[in-house]
């Protein structure tokens, strides 16, 4: 993981264990909104958090294992 975003966004999932995409964006920023869902995806797809699909708003990620 070398990606600033992704980073933050496990910052967010460790200090709440979970939180949905709506949470993230809030805590992140609004200029982050357009790119935290395709960054949750590339997490998911390296195994590092898990969510139910679809993604959206409100789906809740959380920190796989």
């Amino acid at each position: 993981m070398h990606e600033p975003t992704q980073e933050s966004i496990v910052s967010v999932l460790c200090h709440r264990e979970r939180a949905s995409i709506a949470d993230v964006t809030q805590v992140l920023g609004p200029q982050f909104a357009s790119i935290i869902p395709q960054e949750i995806q590339r997490m998911k797809s390296s195994g590092l958090v898990i969510y139910d699909e679809p993604l959206g708003p409100y789906s809740v990620i959380s920190l796989s294992g």
